[in-house]
């Protein structure tokens, strides 16, 4: 008869807490920004490689729907200078794989349809140079970025 009773008031209690609305005010709820995939903090370098990843899916979007492609992003100017995770470092080529980045994305960008596809995939190609020396972790949704 216990365990009934202790089974029927835990049902109770969660029928009663699940019927406090938020918006009664009768409870506070935090919200964690959870834009962020690293649960440790992002550092400026991951962040601006997100955003060019969004560049690059939908340039490749934009590639198989026949569109002219984004303009550069200024923003990427800040490859050269955008802070790094801690105890992780620039390899001494950082700067010329930048350099190269940074040119196939403004040559992808002034495309002409006839050379779109390679300009696309040089785009693609000088991030493969880049991580295949330095930071490997993206290389495989990188390669899947290609087009064919």
């Amino acid at each position: 008869m216990k365990k009934a009773i202790i089974i029927i008031s835990l049902f109770a209690g969660v029928l009663v807490f699940q019927a406090i609305k938020p918006d009664a005010g009768l409870i506070e709820f935090a919200s964690a920004d959870t834009t962020d995939v690293n649960p440790n903090g992002s550092s400026e370098l991951s962040l601006l490689m997100r955003d060019m990843q969004k560049y690059t899916n939908q340039a490749k979007a934009d590639l198989k729907a026949g569109k002219t492609p984004a303009s550069f992003p200024a923003d990427f100017n800040k490859l050269f200078t955008a802070k790094i995770s801690e105890n992780n470092s620039k390899s001494e080529f950082y700067n010329q794989f930048g350099e190269l980045y940074i040119s196939s994305v403004k040559n992808y960008a002034s495309s002409s349809t006839e050379n779109r596809v390679e300009t696309y995939n040089n785009m693609v190609n000088a991030c493969l140079a880049c991580h295949s020396q330095h930071c490997p972790g993206p290389v495989p949704v990188i390669k899947k970025m290609k087009v064919e």
